[in-house]
């Protein structure tokens, strides 16, 4: 689950020139699901549909998979049905295999690594302009994925300072980079949004094992110096990015918040939203370029924001079950139970607690930076949802006192006999 998880966020088979004609994903997808038949009869039973987020969650992929009955475009729509059939099915094996906390650490360390080496791919591949990996990697994608996984990173750091802190921290500062040189302003935006949520919720652990707090005074130091370092970063960015960047603070120069420009994203998600408006039931998974083409008489582009490409493509449910997604995960992870100082900061309540503190607010930086690109049915967005599910359950909360702890399944590929 790991090794599919970082080949679906981060895009290795696309990444690695050597196998980049191959359909890794595929590949990568059909050795899961036959290692994890093999093994599956180890693991304690799954009731997924009785996890309120798994409901929202597969509900709105089988959405996107069904609307290719009403799709107005169902080639365009027929694109994107497997991969809602592989979220599907990836989302119901990633529960059924995470038993412990264990388990859930070995995923967060997989987005982590997907990551890292995206962002470490971004700046050796830098060679000027906006940064990209190859021509399958688009600066704004690229900007999404980075700031969706930079706060698991921080949360992945350890409590003492050494080589692991050290290495972690470096891997962090990388990826701030790499989303600085996408020149991605709503990456920008996602990114200032993650920062300062942890200025004020740090993702550390005090001695005592209780989440660590800071004072008015202390965020202001931490959210000084993160200007600074910004600041510094900002300077080596070539002077074209620095100036897209800096169309943020001059809004005069954004043609995106043009009333008049028919390309102005502005205009593009007021159109979208009447087209929306008038077909409830929504247009079909991927044609959001389409319908504004055809029947917004624009310039068939996509609507650069994920609330309204879910609202025109799924209409008004599928509008309800992409924010209702995010909702059920905010507020179940706001339900991990407190860690008790007298378990210290290596217990499962501790690293629950910190782990739940860092997939919120990596929720909020995904939703953020989502607003202002096309990102309704990413694998970072599906596949962090699919760990904060099978996280919740495994988890100690209020109602559940202790994490539960389940034998592991052995490894091995002779199919195990049920006990």
């Amino acid at each position: 689950m790991a090794v599919l998880l970082v080949v679906m966020v981060g895009k290795a088979g696309e990444l690695l020139p050597l196998i980049s004609g191959l359909p890794v994903l595929k590949i990568a997808f059909v050795f899961t699901a036959i290692y994890f038949n093999r093994v599956s009869v180890l693991y304690a039973p799954v009731r997924v549909m009785s996890l309120p987020l798994a409901r929202v969650a597969i509900a709105f992929l089988s959405l996107a998979a069904f609307s290719i009955v009403f799709s107005v475009y169902k080639s365009l729509t027929l694109e994107g049905c497997y991969l809602a059939a592989i979220y599907i099915i990836t989302f119901v094996m990633v529960l059924k295999t995470t038993q412990t906390m264990k388990d859930v650490e070995r995923l967060l360390l997989a987005l982590a690594v997907a990551g890292s080496s995206l962002s470490i791919a971004v700046l050796l591949d830098f060679k000027g302009g906006r940064a990209h990996i190859n021509s399958k990697f688009d600066a704004n994608d690229l900007a999404y994925s980075l700031d969706t996984v930079l706060p698991i990173v921080l949360a992945l750091r350890g409590r003492v300072w050494g080589v692991r802190r050290a290495l972690v921290t470096g891997l962090a500062l990388a990826m701030c980079m790499a989303v600085l040189l996408t020149a991605s302003r709503g990456g920008l935006l996602g990114l200032m949004v993650v920062l300062i949520a942890v200025s004020f919720c740090p993702l550390d652990l005090a001695k005592n094992g209780q989440l660590r707090r800071r004072n008015i005074a202390a965020v202001v130091i931490t959210m000084a110096f993160l200007a600074g370092l910004g600041t510094v970063l900002f300077a080596y960015l070539p002077a074209s990015s620095q100036e897209h960047l800096l169309t943020l603070v001059h809004p005069e120069q954004n043609y995106n918040l043009s009333t008049t420009l028919n390309s102005s994203r502005r205009v593009i998600w007021a159109r979208d939203t009447r087209l929306a408006l008038e077909r409830p039931i929504g247009y079909g998974m991927g044609t959001a370029g389409f319908v504004d083409g055809v029947y917004g008489h624009g310039q068939y582009r996509t609507a650069h924001n994920s609330v309204v490409q879910a609202f025109v493509e799924l209409g008004a449910l599928g509008l309800y079950l992409y924010l209702a997604s995010y909702y059920v995960a905010w507020r179940q992870l706001g339900r991990i139970r407190p860690p008790d100082p007298r378990d210290g900061p290596d217990s499962d309540a501790a690293k629950a607690a910190l782990y739940a503190r860092a997939l919120r607010i990596a929720l909020l930086g995904n939703f953020a930076v989502g607003f202002f690109l096309s990102q309704a049915y990413s694998a970072p967005l599906w596949m962090m949802l699919a760990i904060c599910c099978a996280f919740v359950r495994v988890a100690p909360t209020d109602n559940n006192v202790e994490a539960r702890h389940v034998r592991p399944a052995s490894y091995g590929w002779r199919r195990p006999k049920r006990a």
